[in-house]
């Protein structure tokens, strides 16, 4: 176990996490925040930890798979270069049994996966009245028909592992891991017209703010709470 994050802190994390519930478990957003906030040698130590107190014997290959594809998600996010920081130390104490070296992916084509993300790109967006997509076609358009259709595409919107609101609160925890306050407002607002509860959302972001205090990571700013629905957005 890591002296930083001893049992005693992580049960206390994992009580912070509890209202998220299992849909949204502390966890997976710990360890994605731990990629984020650039912590990548804890993730081993914690993984470790969750096999051994947290994560039911029948779980732990679906939940290792999960983890794993919550990390490849945050990519889009953090970049590959943290992402890789992450996966390469936990794949050294992944125990066999639990390891799946299948390529989900492979097979897609770009029209299949550019549809899907373009679908979830809406479905986040699209009812958000402060949220103005065709700013960011404006200001670069190779930027935008990247984010929308490979990231999107290939990156958030494929669900044979994580489903939608899986993959926002992944996306969640990394912005909040890199401080982009801007973009974590628009996903939590995203995730409340999707049906998700404002204390489900406080509770995961609150285990990443918690983890960022106790690593000493300093923001630029107060995190920003979670906001309410706009007045017109369409719920």
């Amino acid at each position: 176990m890591s002296p930083r994050l001893d049992a005693e802190f992580l049960a206390s994390l994992a009580e912070t996490g509890k209202a998220a519930g299992s849909r949204f478990p502390w966890y997976r957003g710990a360890i994605i925040g731990l990629g984020a906030l650039n912590y990548p040698e804890e993730i081993p130590p914690l993984y470790t930890h969750l096999l051994e107190h947290y994560i039911p014997e029948k779980d732990k290959k679906l939940e290792t798979r999960k983890i794993l594809e919550g990390l490849t998600k945050a990519s889009g996010i953090v970049g590959a270069a943290k992402t890789g920081n992450a996966v390469r130390p936990l794949s050294l104490v992944i125990p066999e049994h639990l390891k799946d070296d299948t390529c989900y992916r492979r097979n897609e084509t770009f029209e299949e996966a550019a549809k899907r993300g373009r679908t979830l790109h809406t479905k986040i967006y699209s009812r958000n009245p402060t949220f103005d997509d065709k700013k960011t076609l404006r200001a670069a358009p190779d930027y935008y028909w990247i984010v929308t259709n490979l990231f999107y595409g290939y990156i958030f919107s494929f669900d044979d592992i994580l489903d939608d609101l899986e993959t926002g609160h992944c996306i969640i925890s990394a912005l909040l891991g890199i401080d982009c306050q801007e973009q974590v407002r628009n996903h939590m607002i995203g995730m409340q017209l999707n049906g998700v509860e404002r204390k489900e959302i406080e509770a995961f972001r609150n285990v990443v703010l918690r983890l960022a205090e106790k690593l000493g990571v300093q923001f630029k700013s107060e995190p920003i709470p979670v906001p309410d629905v706009p007045a017109g957005a369409k719920i």
